[in-house]
């Protein structure tokens, strides 16, 4: 199983993407309520490359998680 594969099985990724198709996870007050530490090392651990083709969605999520 690939990492991205991995990323989104996980039960934290999978909440957040439940949460931005309810509009929830956009809103800057909610980025604290998921524990993310896990997600981000499983991102940050992929290469660049990888990460660049993981998708819009994916990507916008980590960006949201990331603050950028």
């Amino acid at each position: 199983m690939t990492t991205l594969e991995k990323i989104n099985e996980h039960p934290v990724y999978k909440q957040i993407m439940a949460d931005s198709f309810g509009g929830i996870m956009y809103n800057v007050a909610n980025r604290d309520k998921y524990d993310t530490k896990e997600l981000l090392d499983m991102w940050h651990s992929m290469p660049a490359v990888e990460r660049e083709i993981a998708g819009g969605i994916t990507t916008g999520a980590f960006n949201f998680l990331e603050e950028k």
